[in-house]
């Protein structure tokens, strides 16, 4: 089992050429939503749900080729739970010694579809084929891929006769095959934590392992590194070579001790803390960590007290040319902004508490400015055409720039807000002759999220930040693509550490809906409100809010239904 340029064979040697070639293709054709803002401080503790129990049985005796790939691929899920000592008995002894269960897996919609090659039966040799819908890939760190819907895989097993002749499995991929049902209850969600580059925070990372010994991938990834795109925007404490010097992780009475290589002591103490803090969060956050390194405890400042960057649920609303403060199912005027008189304000954002905070407006579509205070009109901050609804981060940058991209973004430094310098381009060469819909920065202010369009239907992306000495953004990184089932969308928020609020429509409907995209998992969309036309989010999904072309706001509240809050008001706004 492989996905494109990733196929590892096992083969037996003495089966033919045909047999051993394997064919695995992708042909052309989901959490709860909580988002960005002021920062503050969340547990980065992974949640637990549970998982029932995956069994399978050994190969039955004269059990038929069919029947052995069957039983294989109900095994390989059991092994995630457990081991794959069962799934191997369906191997011929060479290819037990090199099959590689975990180099990949392929997560399925449903049960493949078997079709066996009966023409080579008497020989001793067939070709079993299965053919399945492809919903996501994992790869060996556990970074999942979501697939864009419809796509199918197709792989080959060369089974031949053993000594016994018995049917057994001589050709095989690398990796695993899992449907949907299976991978839930076998794989754990785990967020790897990265510190920011000025050590405030701590980023998520999201990955999937096989739950029998997640700790311990979690920790041999950790020590890796980030993923790729994130790269740049997050700091690394560990020092090269550090591993762990045993392949677990163990536990006992609620401390859990990470055997690690000799290669961490070289790092300082204020770095062996902050990796500690690191691995707390990867592996818990309420667990006590200890390091051991030749059987000594290694030392090391006090911990920090690092988190998450989280939103505040302190929204605000335009109604007529007012900003309001909403509060459950009342408004009222924020004391810090004057009616927007003369404005055509079409998107706000700010920073800080609402009571008190500097709001910006975009002004049309061709300037944002200040919002009018009581001593003071507005300032025009940046112009240009089309220019896309701003988003602040936490250093006090405002990002926007025009919708039509020539492969930069552009970033207003807010506390030189009206000087020659203070707009900045941010290079993102990958948005080139792409029209940007939407953009927003994560409260950790070390990844955005981008939805653009090519011409070819919706795409969401999420890029690491890279910041110089001083904080302020240069440039993207490569993306990573999530939210492969949106076809169209219009506004992209933060609603989790690792999960987006998009509003957008997916095949087969007609209206725009919020989906849940995670950073790293299967997209989910929620319940419809009808003509959702704007879209803002805290940190938690009862914090969602959904505004509508009638001027009515709605709320997800605790339930999976829309709840009405208010009316006669738009342009619902957290901080960030």
């Amino acid at each position: 089992m492989s996905t494109t340029g990733t196929l590892r064979r096992r083969a037996v040697r003495a089966l033919t050429a045909g047999l051993a070639t394997a064919l695995v293709a992708a042909l052309g054709a989901c959490a709860s939503i909580p988002t960005s803002g002021p920062v503050t401080e969340g547990q980065a503790t992974p949640e637990d749900p549970g998982q029932p129990f995956v069994s399978a049985a050994a190969p039955r005796p004269d059990a038929s080729p069919s029947q052995i790939v069957q039983g294989f691929l109900a095994a390989q899920a059991q092994g995630a739970r457990s081991s794959f000592d069962v799934a191997s008995e369906f191997l011929t002894p060479e290819v037990q010694e090199e099959w590689s269960p975990l180099a990949q897996v392929a997560i399925v919609a449903g049960e493949p579809e078997l079709v066996v090659d009966e023409s080579t039966l008497e020989g001793g040799t067939t070709t079993v084929r299965t053919t399945a819908e492809l919903v996501g890939t994992v790869d060996e760190h556990g970074v999942y891929t979501e697939e864009v819907p419809g796509q199918t895989i197709e792989i080959s097993y060369g089974l031949v006769r053993d000594d016994r002749d018995q049917w057994r499995i001589g050709t095989v991929d690398d990796g695993l095959t899992i449907t949907e049902t299976n991978f839930a209850q076998t794989y754990k969600q785990v967020n790897l934590y990265f510190p920011t580059l000025d050590r405030e925070y701590l980023v998520p990372d999201a990955r999937w392992f096989p739950s029998r010994n997640w700790q311990a991938l979690a920790v041999r990834e950790t020590l890796r590194g980030p993923s790729e795109w994130l790269a740049g925007s997050v700091a690394t404490v560990a020092p090269e070579g550090t591993a762990l010097s045993i392949d677990s992780v163990p536990a006992a009475e609620g401390t859990i001790s990470v055997p690690l290589t000799d290669p961490v002591t070289a790092a300082s103490s204020a770095d062996r803390a902050l990796l500690l803090a690191q691995l707390q969060a990867s592996l818990g956050g309420r667990v006590e960590i200890t390091v051991d390194v030749g059987g000594s405890v290694l030392s090391a400042d006090e911990v920090p007290t690092i988190g998450v960057a989280t939103t505040p649920d302190d929204p605000v609303v335009l109604a007529g040319d007012q900003i309001m403060r909403l509060q459950g199912r009342t408004t009222e005027p924020v004391a810090s902004a004057a009616p927007l008189t003369g404005l055509q304000p079409t998107a706000l954002a700010f920073r800080g508490r609402s009571t008190d905070a500097a709001f910006v407006v975009r002004d049309g579509g061709s300037r944002i400015v200040t919002a009018p205070t009581a001593e003071a009109g507005p300032t025009t901050l940046l112009t240009g055409s089309n220019l896309l609804a701003p988003s602040i981060d936490r250093y006090q940058y405002l990002w926007s720039g025009p919708q039509v991209q020539a492969g930069s973004l552009q970033v207003v430094d807010l506390g030189e807000a009206g000087s020659d310098e203070a707009v900045t381009p941010v290079a993102a060469a990958w948005l080139e002759g792409r029209t940007v819909m939407s953009v927003r920065v994560a409260p950790d202010g070390a990844r955005v999220a981008v939805v653009s369009d090519a011409g070819s239907g919706a795409q969401i992306h999420v890029a690491g930040i890279v910041r110089d000495e001083s904080g302020r953004p240069t440039q993207l990184s490569e993306p990573v693509r999530v939210g492969q089932p949106v076809l169209a969308a219009t506004q992209v928020t933060w609603v989790d550490r690792a999960l987006l609020g998009v509003l957008g429509r997916t095949a087969g409907t007609a209206e725009p809906v919020v989906q849940r995209v995670p950073v790293g998992g299967p997209t989910v969309p929620s319940s419809p409100v009808e003509d959702a036309v704007s879209l803002a989010s805290a940190t938690g999904v009862s914090t969602t809010l959904v505004g509508t072309s009638d001027s009515s706001l709605y709320a997800a509240g605790t339930s999976t239904l829309w709840t009405r809050v208010a009316t006669e008001v738009r342009l619902p706004t957290f901080p960030g």
